[in-house]
């Protein structure tokens, strides 16, 4: 067996760890992209970094290489929030789920495209044992 060990940035929905009771407990996100946008070039360049980025992570079927975003978060008021978090130079996160995927778009023009834990693991080969 190997020892080295593999070291993965996670997070939650909501960005922190919490206990939680009930019948399953929410999904872990393991970072799998991450993209800067120009904070000169801020407007639509925002929402096609956060299209361009989704697209390579995310490998859409039949050789699409383009995605709607409108499907899953209105982009003139992610532009709009961003923005004009970034001009009062306060800090917002704008979190959204694109299939399974989670995104988030900070002020500090960055994007992170997050893939859920289990998915993650059930493509690499190990599945969670049966309960």
């Amino acid at each position: 067996m190997n020892s080295d060990t593999i070291r993965t940035k996670t997070t939650s929905w909501f960005g922190s760890t919490t206990e939680h009771s009930g019948p399953s407990p929410p999904p872990q996100y393991a970072l799998v992209a991450s993209k800067t946008i120009d904070p000169e070039a801020l407007g639509s360049e925002l929402v096609v970094g956060v299209v361009e980025a989704l697209v390579e992570v995310i490998e859409p079927a039949a050789g699409q290489t383009t995605l709607s975003l409108y499907e899953y978060v209105n982009p003139d008021a992610l532009e709009d929030i961003i923005t004009a978090s970034t001009e009062k130079k306060s800090d917002v996160e704008v979190r959204f789920t694109v299939e399974d995927y989670l995104v988030t778009v900070r002020s500090d023009n960055t994007i992170l495209i997050y893939e859920p834990i289990r998915a993650q693991r059930e493509t690499s080969g190990n599945r969670y044992p049966a309960s």
